[in-house]
């Protein structure tokens, strides 16, 4: 637990201190937290691996820290679900049977050990 609770603490911190997201970058923000947001449902509708939509909300600060924003404050998250759904009608299209069950549970365990 500790674990978990010192990086998001850290996270919280820094995004308490970082100056806000330009336009250009909330966008780009936008359309990576997006891209993991289709992941994620495509998890749940396909996989059978529930995520709570709280816990997403706090773990795209780590995925947007992660690549470098030190914050998320000011996105869009009806942009953000809109581009979510929209993504992910093209993985379903692409895997309709689930054939990215694996690989998605496997990059979420590499990328957030904490979770179970």
């Amino acid at each position: 637990m500790k674990r978990l609770i010192l990086p998001l603490l850290a996270i919280s911190c820094a995004t308490i201190a970082a100056e806000p997201l330009t336009k250009t970058e909330k966008s780009e923000v936008e359309s990576l937290l997006a891209e993991a947001a289709s992941k994620m449902i495509y998890l749940n509708r396909d996989c059978g691996k529930e995520i709570d939509k709280n816990k997403f909300k706090e773990l795209s600060k780590l995925k947007a820290f992660s690549e470098g924003y030190m914050t998320i404050e000011g996105v869009s998250w009806e942009r953000i679900k809109r581009k979510a759904h929209q993504e992910y009608g093209m993985l379903k299209i692409d895997a309709p049977l689930g054939e990215l069950c694996e690989q998605y549970k496997a990059a979420i365990k590499g990328s957030y050990r904490f979770l179970k």
